[in-house]
């Protein structure tokens, strides 16, 4: 048996969750595809997600061609060989998921059958994707949603009502849910990204909503962050000029790191929703804020009179809404100008 810890953050009181997308990209390689684990932890990474399809699952058609740029060029061949030489091994399975063990990332996959799907739950992966393309394969949700995962599902080319067959399918067997909004186009124009269907989503499904990530830069993941996304996924390559379908429009290392730190800062400039000052206001909210100042010398049995108060920094004393219920009263010691006005100043009827 293999295991894989379990620690995907989806609470909104949580961090967003960073899934790094490998997918495709370890080219069919094994020390590409740990290279590439390595990395991803070491940018930031919440998450790694493979992809362990069989291309006979999916495709039998092998005159479907698939255009792709590679090194600045353009290169068009069979989508089915594109597919079997990326596949990824099950062997690779038990190695891998205990790198992401030792490394601190959770192992992620997206299977596309029923043994592919049990060759994750043998191995104690407690999280199953399903892309956008397979969204429609009820019985395979139906299948992943019998196992004890939680299933996280891409949105992408889907009108409101085939994603209301894969979410009812899916919580008709267990609650745990995960939806990502997405736009499958590689990449995403940003007329095309529509980053209000995460709310949307929300409203309309009350699970932990997310974003697949298919833009140029981390503006667009920062934004969905801010609109509640709790899980944030983007596709990563140790090298964009590596031979393969998907390393050009994927983020390498830096960018992916970039953009970590940018969901987090994002993060943190969101604080606290409660209308309170921020604790840094806290320190100068008395020196910048108004006061009820005495605005001349004043002597004890005096009584109070409207110009005998100014309204002034620093607010160290009674507040400017205080005013009229100080007029009138009579001073019980005496009072010099400037100083804040204080209950003790006077007789309080």
């Amino acid at each position: 048996m293999c295991k894989t810890i379990n620690r995907l953050a989806i609470d909104k009181n949580q961090p967003c969750f960073i899934i790094a997308e490998i997918g495709l990209n370890h080219n069919g390689d094994y020390q590409l595809a740990k290279e590439s684990v390595i990395a991803a932890a070491k940018s930031g990474a919440d998450a790694v997600k493979f992809q362990n399809f069989l291309t006979e699952d999916f495709l039998s058609d092998k005159s479907i061609l698939h255009t792709y740029k590679d090194g600045g060029k353009e290169i068009t061949e069979p989508l089915f060989d594109i597919c079997k030489r990326s596949e990824f091994k099950t062997e690779w399975l038990p190695d891998l998921i205990k790198l992401c063990d030792e490394l601190g990332v959770v192992f992620l996959s997206t299977p596309t059958s029923e043994s592919g799907v049990d060759d994750l739950i043998e191995c104690g992966v407690k999280y199953i994707k399903n892309g956008s393309d397979y969204l429609s394969h009820i019985p395979l949700l139906k299948y992943m949603a019998s196992t004890d995962a939680t299933i996280i599902i891409s949105t992408g080319m889907a009108y409101q009502e085939e994603i209301d067959d894969a979410v009812n399918a899916i919580l008709s067997i267990q609650s745990k849910l995960i939806i990502l909004h997405c736009t499958s186009s590689y990449p995403t124009s940003p007329e095309n990204v529509n980053l209000k269907k995460i709310q949307t989503l929300q409203d309309r499904y009350q699970v932990p909503i997310g974003f697949s990530d298919h833009t140029e830069g981390w503006e667009s993941a920062v934004q969905a962050v801010t609109l509640g996304a709790r899980v944030v996924e983007k596709h990563f390559t140790l090298d964009k000029n590596l031979p393969g379908p998907d390393h050009w429009f994927s983020s390498d290392y830096q960018e992916f790191k970039d953009l970590v730190n940018q969901i987090r800062l994002a993060e943190s400039r969101m604080g606290n929703k409660a209308l309170i000052p921020a604790k840094s206001e806290i320190k100068v909210r008395d020196q910048w804020r108004l006061g009820l100042v005495w605005s001349r010398d004043i002597k004890a049995k005096n009584v109070v009179l409207e110009h005998d108060i100014a309204i002034r920094k620093p607010a160290t004393g009674l507040q400017p809404k205080e005013l009229y219920s100080v007029i009138g009263r009579i001073v019980v010691k005496d009072c010099k100008k400037g100083e804040s006005v204080l209950k003790a100043d006077y007789l309080d009827e």
